[in-house]
């Protein structure tokens, strides 16, 4: 159940996209993407803010070849402004223009550096029925997304630049629900139809799913509740099994999708952060197109 106090504060763009006065925040965002070395790319980005810190992280994976292109993942301080959204550290950045509408997310490591520039193609969706909030365990989370953006950048490796295009999903997080572990284990299904519609779906492990269906127009409607059952493939590593294809069920909506990972390992293997799996996947079935799933640890 939402918090009445969070629920009072409806959620208003631009000042929405800035950062908030919250225990964690974050700005997410992955992208399938091809480059101009004709290869097909997984991208994915999340700078984390708590406190006077950020934690950015990112990962790129050919989809191809299975290679893990780079990574990146360091703690540094910045400031995040509640008037406005620049956050630059020196592997980092995350920027919104708000007079185009357009978003710049950047990382860096030794050999290895992303750059992507998404600018949404609908409008952004609120969560939990249109309110902007939804449970987080035994808490709440502001919770908001950009489901459809076409996206153009640059990935470094080592000494060779490729360019990309394709398209991205945008995800902003923010609440007070860090003390409650329940709160940070979820599966997490975010697809891209090929008929332009999209589907976000999630569920904690304790119970109870939800999510959010957006029409081709925009439009969001409220998934109250959802079927996910693993298939037999399965990743074993970092100490627990990790599915690698699932088969969703959305009564309201007739869905009915078969996900299969393009690529078995697409771990992401934190120092920082707890390990976890993330990666695209091929969605068929009623639909078909592209989802991007996330299983914590």
């Amino acid at each position: 159940m939402v918090s009445a106090a969070l629920a009072a504060a409806p959620i208003h763009f631009p000042r929405d996209h800035y950062g908030h006065k919250a225990g964690i925040e974050w700005w997410y965002t992955t992208a399938d993407v091809r480059g101009d070395d004709g290869h097909r790319y997984s991208v994915f980005f999340t700078l984390f803010k708590r406190s006077a810190f950020v934690l950015p992280v990112s990962q790129v994976i050919d989809l191809d070849t299975g290679r893990r292109v780079g990574t990146s993942e360091q703690l540094l301080p910045a400031r995040v402004g509640t008037t406005g959204l620049d956050i630059a550290a020196p592997t980092a950045r995350v920027r919104y223009s708000a007079s185009t509408n357009t978003w710049l997310f950047h990382a860096s490591s030794l050999r290895f550096a992303l750059t992507l520039t998404a600018k949404p193609e609908k409008p952004y969706v609120l969560h939990g029925g249109g309110t902007g909030y939804i449970r987080q365990g035994t808490a709440s989370s502001a919770y908001y997304s950009a489901t459809r953006m076409a996206a153009r950048g640059t990935i470094r490796d080592g000494l060779r630049t490729v360019a990309f295009t394709g398209g991205a999903w945008f995800d902003h997080q923010w609440g007070d629900f860090t003390f409650d572990p329940s709160a940070l284990h979820w599966d997490w299904f975010s697809s891209r139809f090929d008929d332009r519609t999209e589907a976000m779906l999630y569920r904690f492990r304790d119970g109870g799913s939800s999510g959010t269906f957006v029409d081709r127009a925009g439009h969001g409607k409220l998934v109250r509740s959802f079927d996910a059952s693993p298939g037999a493939r399965a990743l074993v590593a970092a100490g627990r099994r990790w599915p690698l294809d699932w088969t969703l069920r959305v009564p309201s909506e007739h869905l009915r999708l078969t996900l299969h990972a393009i690529v078995p390992d697409q771990l992401v293997r934190g120092a920082l952060l707890p390990t976890f799996w993330e990666g695209a996947v091929t969605a068929t079935g009623t639909k078909k197109g592209i989802c991007f799933v996330e299983e914590t640890s």
